[in-house]
């Protein structure tokens, strides 16, 4: 027996001479007491010692959830099965297909990672047909049971059409083959309004996510209309008039320009009665994005990317976090989970453009050298396969206990950072910082419950 090495460790909490136990391959977490870390500590020269029952019960329920494992052969196994799972079984997600039905937006956000393949292209009747049947045959071929899409953009609502024609018929197809079929849209919130949420709940609409950057003066400077025209006032007037109809949740963005302002946007929607409303609240530092369309290779990073950094905003997401449980909001995505990226994973999900072009990533859209596919074909091109050999995991250090959570770092970083897929994208660094608070939160939100 030994210690697995994915195991996290946070001392003298919630008391002290009490530890919080994580594993990040199983996700486990386990509050334990000085007397079993003592036990813990010397388990090679303890293998044949008789305990209590009480500990060895313990020891027991830690084996179950892979705090203990057998041997470093044991293990080795697990988490080739682990990441060959997260690649190959389908069963593990429902097939979800996001689509783009247009690149044009009604916004100017300032950070937008878009920006640069942004031009007046519109999902047509034709490429809808043939985004059906390719679904259709796609969803036949993995005999799938659960289908979900995700209408995104540009603003996904300048192109109305597309939404409610492809999901009447997929959803007319899922209703005869015992299919759930449901789908959510991620907008900018300016043009929805009642009537249109009653004719899409029609044909399946689950869920809206919303973008809002904060209070009204901070959000309206990074998220205006293309005129300059704030927008704010009209998000929020939106929301309040379709909320009790449908699953919303507000998903934003923060660099240190507007991230005080998140506090007062939380503060208003309570104030409001709006807060507990929203089925999840989350927001995120600000992602790096790709340069001109007619040069993909050149970076353009700004200071996103000091999200990861040793005196970054890790700070920040921290407090964002702990100040939604305080309100008592406990749908927070803590951020323990694993990142099943999904251009590493064949059946996680796609990405189709208004032109019917196929990508893994949504980062990648717009860049057809990085597509996986086109609609007007049933298979995949070889960059599907080029993308499914990428095992970074591998070259990571056996003992960093994050490889199961980053999977040696994000692909799209990667290029970014290294101008190919394949190479580590390595944020020990930022994770040893910000690991501990993540798992204080999770067990925060564990015993609220």
């Amino acid at each position: 027996m030994k210690l697995s090495r994915f195991n996290l460790w946070v001392k003298d909490y919630p008391k002290k001479d009490e530890y919080l136990l994580f594993n990040s391959r199983t996700q486990a977490l386990i509050k334990i007491n000085q007397e079993l870390k003592h036990i813990l500590d010397n388990l090679k020269d303890s293998a044949s010692h008789s305990y209590p029952s009480r500990i060895e019960e313990n020891i027991k329920a830690l084996k179950v959830n892979g705090i203990i494992v057998e041997d470093e052969k044991d293990e080795e196994k697990k988490i080739e099965n682990f990441f060959q799972q997260l690649k190959y079984d389908n069963s593990v997600l429902p097939f979800e297909v996001t689509i783009l039905t247009t690149y044009s937006c009604n916004f100017k956000c300032v950070y937008c990672f878009e920006e640069s393949v942004k031009d007046s292209v519109f999902l047509d009747k034709d490429d809808s047909d043939l985004i059906i049947k390719w679904i259709i045959n796609q969803a036949e071929k993995k005999q799938v049971k659960n289908i979900f899409l995700v209408y995104y953009g540009g603003e996904p609502l300048l192109n109305v059409w597309p939404i409610y024609n492809i999901s009447w018929h997929l959803k007319q197809w899922a209703d005869s083959n015992g299919v759930t079929f449901g789908f959510g849209m991620i907008t900018n919130g300016s043009l929805i309004n009642p009537e249109l949420i009653d004719k899409l709940l029609t044909v399946g609409l689950k869920e809206l996510r919303i973008s809002v950057d904060g209070y009204r003066q901070e959000h309206n400077k990074k998220r205006p209309f293309t005129n300059g025209k704030p927008t704010f006032d009209i998000i929020i007037d939106n929301i309040k008039r379709v909320i009790d109809k449908v699953r919303v949740g507000i998903m934003g963005n923060f660099d240190r320009e507007n991230y005080e302002s998140i506090f007062k946007f939380l503060d208003y929607l309570d104030n409001e009665g709006l807060l507990h409303k929203f089925e999840k609240i989350n927001f995120s530092p600000l992602m790096p994005r790709l340069g001109k369309k007619s040069n993909p290779g050149k970076i353009e990073l700004g200071g996103c990317l000091s999200f990861f950094e040793k005196d970054g905003l890790f700070k920040e997401v921290i407090a964002i976090k702990k100040d939604l449980i305080r309100r008592g909001f406990h749908n927070v995505d803590v951020g323990l989970a694993v990142n099943a990226c999904s251009l590493i994973m064949k059946d996680a999900g796609v990405t189709i453009d208004p032109k019917g072009i196929i990508y893994k990533c949504n980062s990648l859209v717009g860049y057809p050298e990085f597509s996986v596919g086109n609609v007007r074909n049933n298979d995949f091109n070889s960059k599907l396969e080029e993308f499914l050999n990428i095992d970074a995991w591998n070259k990571c250090p056996p003992d960093c206990p994050y490889i199961p959570m980053c999977q040696g770092g994000c692909r799209f970083f990667s290029y970014l950072e290294n101008k190919n897929f394949n190479s580590q994208s390595c944020k020990k660094e930022y994770l040893d910082l910000i690991s501990p608070e993540l798992i204080k939160m999770e067990y925060e939100k564990l015993i609220k419950g």
